[in-house]
C-alpha cells in the first residue's frame, strides 16, 4: 500500500505559449471552506480510466498521482476528506496498457514520406508488465480510488471481472483486488463493488462511469465490442446497473456525486484526421477518375474525401466520405501517405465511423446520460455535467490566459492516446465535479487551479 505524499503541492507544469505564474493566478475564494451537508472523511473515487489516472494509452504511476479521482480527493482534503490512498504501479514510470505496451511519449520520428517530425511514441518496446501480474492489495490501509481502466457500469457487481481464472477479466482489477492472491483458482472472486465496500462503507463517492460501456464500440469502428444494452439485470443492462448501484448507496446513507457520459466522438482519437484530407495533384487526381468514374465518383486538385468501404453503397461497397464522418486514429498512416490507402484501396470500416454509425452511438449516450440524470436526481445525487465540459473543450476556451482546446497533442487538455485527459484537464474536469457537490451539498470546497498542473511535454 503506498500513500501519495504532498507531490501535488511541488508538481513542476508546463505553461504553453508562454504564460507566466503571475498570469494564470486564478479568483480567490472568498468562502471560508466548508464540507457543507457532506462527511468527506471516508472519501471513494469510483470510475474507469479517466478516474484511476490512465493516461498516454497505458498506466503509470505518474498518470496515477495526477487523476481525476486523485486531484478530487485532493481538493476534498481541504473539508476533511482523508489520505489519498492509490494501488500505485511501479515508479519506474514506463506503465502499461491491456497490450502490454508502454505509455506513449513525444518522440521524433520518420515517416515513409523520410520527413521526420514529433509524433507519439512508446517510451519502451514492452510495458511494466509485472505490475499486471503482481497483487498491490493490503487490508491495512482501504483505497480511496477504485479507478480501473476498463471497467464499465454493468461490470459493477461482476465476480467474473477480476477473476484471474476467465480469459475477460480485468487485470488493472485483479491486481488491487483483496482475492488475486487470497483464493488462487477458488473462483470465490468479488465485484468491485464489494470492494469498494470491504472493511466498512464510505461517507460519500464520485461515480464517473459510462464511458467504457460505449467507448470500446466506437473505438473498433463499430465492428466489435457491441456497446452496453440499456435494459436488462444487473451485470447486463446499464440502467439495471446503476439502479442497483445507487440503490445501495442510499440503503447506506452514502452521498455521492456523479457524471454525465460525454460525446466522445469528438474526442481527438475520432477528430484528428479530416474527412478530405486526401490531397491530389494533377496525375494522382486523373489516376483515380480513371478508377472511380465508371462509379459516378470524380476527384479534383486538391482536397477530396477518402474512400472508405461501405457495404450499403450499391455494388461495389464503396464510396467517398461525407462531412461528418469520422477517421480514427488507428488508421495506418504510413499506409495513407505512401501506399494509396484511402483513395486506390479504401479504408476499412473499422477505421471508420459513418454517420448512421455515429447516429446509434450518441443515440445510446443519450440515452445512458437519461438515466444517470434520473437516478441521481431520485437519490439526491450531486449531477457533475461532465458532457458540458467535453463541449466546451471541443469548441476550446481560455483558462486563466492559455487557450484549452480538443486539438491531439498541442490542445493542451488531452493525453497522447487522444481519448484520456492528462493532468492539467483532470484538473478541469475535477472543478466539474466541485462545482456540482458545491451546488447540491452546500459546500465551499475550493477548485483546483489546473494551471498547477503539467500539460503535453515537448522534447
Amino acid at each position: 500500500m503506498v500513500k501519495r505524499n504532498s507531490f501535488f503541492k511541488q508538481i513542476v507544469f508546463v505553461c504553453l505559449f508562454g504564460i507566466t505564474l503571475t498570469s494564470c493566478k486564478p479568483k480567490e475564494n472568498l468562502l471560508p471552506n466548508s464540507p457543507g451537508e457532506i462527511n468527506f472523511q471516508q472519501f471513494v473515487a469510483i470510475g474507469d480510466g479517466n478516474t484511476a489516472g490512465y493516461m498516454d494509452d497505458a498506466l503509470y504511476q505518474y498518470g496515477q498521482q495526477n487523476s481525476l479521482g486523485s486531484i478530487l480527493q485532493t481538493q476534498l482534503q481541504l473539508v476533511g476528506a482523508g489520505e489519498v490512498y492509490l494501488p500505485l504501479m511501479g515508479s519506474s514510470n514506463i506503465g502499461t496498457n491491456s497490450s502490454l505496451l508502454s505509455k506513449l511519449i513525444l518522440g521524433y520520428k520518420t515517416d515513409c514520406l523520410g520527413a521526420t517530425g514529433l509524433s507519439p511514441v512508446r517510451f519502451a518496446q514492452q510495458g511494466e508488465v509485472a505490475s499486471l501480474t503482481s497483487s498491490v492489495y493490503s487490508s491495512q490501509n482501504k483505497y480511496s480510488n477504485f479507478g480501473v481502466p476498463g471497467l464499465r457500469m454493468i461490470d459493477m457487481v461482476s465476480t467474473a471481472f477480476g477473476n484471474i481464472n476467465l480469459p475477460q477479466h480485468n487485470a488493472f482489477f485483479a491486481r488491487m483486488s483483496k482475492d488475486q492472491f487470497n483464493l488462487p483458482g477458488s473462483g470465490e472472486y468479488s465485484s468491485v463493488q464489494e470492494n469498494i465496500f470491504d472493511g466498512g462503507y464510505p461517507t460519500f463517492c464520485s461515480i464517473y462511469l459510462g464511458i467504457e460501456d460505449v467507448l470500446p464500440y466506437a473505438r473498433s469502428g463499430a465492428t466489435t465490442n457491441p456497446m452496453s444494452p440499456l435494459l436488462g439485470l444487473p451485470g447486463i443492462g446499464f440502467e439495471e446497473s446503476f439502479a442497483a448501484l445507487a440503490d445501495g448507496f442510499s440503503v447506506q446513507n452514502i452521498k455521492a456525486v456523479v457524471g454525465t457520459i460525454p460525446d466522445i466522438t469528438k474526442m481527438p482519437y475520432f477528430t484528428t484526421i479530416p474527412y478530405n484530407g486526401l490531397n491530389l495533384d494533377a496525375e494522382k487526381a486523373a489516376s483515380l477518375n480513371q478508377i472511380y468514374g465508371p462509379l459516378g465518383f470524380s476527384f479534383i486538385v486538391g482536397s477530396n474525401p477518402f474512400m472508405i468501404e461501405d457495404p450499403n453503397a450499391g455494388t461495389f461497397g464503396v464510396r467517398p466520405m461525407v462531412e461528418g464522418e469520422l477517421i480514427l486514429l488507428s488508421v495506418p498512416l504510413d499506409s495513407m501517405k505512401c501506399h494509396q490507402y484511402g483513395s486506390v484501396y479504401p479504408l476499412r470500416d473499422e477505421f471508420v465511423l459513418t454517420l448512421a454509425e455515429l447516429q446509434v452511438i450518441r443515440n445510446q449516450t443519450l440515452a445512458y446520460n437519461q438515466v444517470i440524470r434520473q437516478y441521481s436526481n431520485l437519490y439526491g445525487f450531486a449531477l457533475a455535467e461532465t458532457a458540458d465540459f467535453y463541449a466546451k473543450l471541443y469548441d476550446g476556451f481560455v483558462y486563466n490566459g492559455v487557450s484549452m482546446s480538443a486539438k491531439f497533442v498541442s490542445g493542451g487538455a488531452y493525453s497522447l492516446d487522444g481519448i484520456h485527459l492528462n493532468p492539467r484537464g483532470n484538473a478541469l474536469l475535477a472543478n466539474v465535479f466541485i462545482n456540482a457537490i458545491n451546488k447540491t451539498y452546500k459546500s465551499t470546497i475550493p477548485f483546483a487551479n489546473a494551471l498547477f498542473y503539467s500539460s503535453t511535454y515537448f522534447p
